[in-house]
Parts: structure tokens; C-alpha cells; sequence
């Protein structure tokens, strides 16, 4: 899969807990599939090392994707959690793309 903001790389899969999410090594966004995001919320800092950090960059935050399973265009909405988020979600498989550095404001 590539990424939906950089568009040529290849996303690198980490893993907590046993679910795996993809993340681009370029600009630290993360791909979660439907589900993945709001169990991973509930883990304990400790065991997120792995997912945390990324450098928010305003010229990739305001670009509209694409999906990285299906290619459908993401859908861009405020976080309920932390509305300072917008998540780039895919309405066809329901998956959810966090630019850099979003990650760790949902979890603050």
C-alpha cells in the first residue's frame, strides 16, 4: 500500500498488540483499518512507542487522499475526540488515514 499523502511510498506495518497498521517512514501518517483506531486509543503509552511522534506538515494535513486499500477518495472530518484533528476516513471500507503527529493529539 502507498501512502495517501505522499502518494509513492510504500507504507512500513507496525504492530501493537497484535493489530497491525501501516505508517509511512516519509511523513509518520498512519493508516488504521476499520476498528483498529479506537482499540489502539485504550492501549497504554508504553506500548504505542512504536506508533507515536511525526511532524505535523501543513502542505500534506490539508490534501485530500486517496484511500490506500481501495483508492476511494478520503473523506476529511473533524475528530469528535479532539476536533484540532481531521481525519481522512474511506467511506467504502470505513478505514481512517492520521497525518503526522495527529496520533499523539488524539491521545492527549
Amino acid at each position: 500500500m502507498n501512502c495517501p499523502k505522499c502518494t509513492s511510498e510504500t507504507l512500513a506495518v507496525a504492530s501493537v498488540q497484535g493489530i497491525d497498521v501501516d505508517r509511512c517512514t516519509v511523513c509518520g501518517g498512519i493508516w488504521f483499518d476499520e476498528q483498529e483506531l479506537p482499540l489502539l486509543l485504550h492501549v497504554t503509552p508504553q506500548e504505542l512507542s512504536s506508533l507515536r511522534g511525526g511532524t505535523t506538515q501543513d502542505d500534506l494535513n490539508s490534501k485530500r487522499g486517496s484511500c490506500p486499500r481501495d483508492g476511494t477518495l478520503l473523506l476529511r472530518i473533524y475528530s469528535a475526540q479532539n476536533p484540532a484533528v481531521v481525519l481522512d476516513t474511506c467511506t467504502q471500507c470505513r478505514g481512517t488515514w492520521l497525518d503526522g503527529g495527529e496520533f499523539d493529539r488524539l491521545l492527549t
